[in-house]
């Protein structure tokens, strides 16, 4: 029972984790969101997959997608004249 409740714990964080590192790939690289400090970007990204995770996404790819679009709309400069 204890290893049961434990796994349930611990399932979010694997999935923040493998999609972080499946979101990150992409947004080291975004020239969109170079200007900003590789700090934000980690912190802003990981609450980003959080709150899908909350809210009941399980896909990781999904997740990572979700994200990425999230903190390109929060923190990409913006294009509006």
């Amino acid at each position: 029972m204890d290893q049961i409740s434990s796994e349930q714990v611990q399932a979010p964080e694997v999935l923040v984790s493998v999609a972080f590192d499946k979101a990150w790939r992409f947004v080291e690289k975004d020239p969109l969101l170079a200007h900003n400090l590789r700090t934000v970007l980690h912190s802003r990204l990981r609450a980003f997959l959080e709150c899908s995770i909350r809210s009941g996404e399980r896909n990781t790819l999904h997740l990572a997608n979700e994200a990425i679009r999230n903190l390109r709309a929060e923190l990409a400069p913006s294009t509006k004249q």
